[in-house]
């Protein structure tokens, strides 16, 4: 085998390896479009609940402190802002509000 052809090799190996990379970074952000997508699907069900009073805000953080990790617990009850006392808001991003645009509306009611 001569220079010419390891080194032929050796681009063809980089290039099988970009390529890889790439399929690999598209399957993680399909994971993680679908993982947000269910998280807000979860979050209109718990307002949903909220609204309909079948649990109260307090209830859902006490729940959340008994099977969150701590880290997690933190992420969840992040600025709770209760406007009515059956019903508490998340932050919305303007990304999730496209996704999912009853949450967004929900604060403006």
């Amino acid at each position: 085998m001569t220079a010419a052809d390891l080194e032929k090799l050796r681009a063809r190996e980089a290039q099988i390896k970009r390529r890889i990379a790439e399929i690999q970074a598209k399957q993680k952000s399909a994971d993680r479009k679908q993982r947000t997508a269910r998280l807000i699907r979860w979050g209109i069900v718990i307002e949903a609940m909220f609204r309909a009073g079948k649990i109260e805000p307090s209830e859902w953080v006490e729940q959340c402190r008994e099977v969150l990790s701590a880290r997690d617990f933190a992420i969840a009850t992040a600025e709770i802002h209760p406007s009515l006392p059956s019903e508490a808001h998340l932050p919305v991003s303007p990304a999730e509000k496209q996704c999912a645009p009853a949450v967004g509306n929900a604060s403006a009611g």
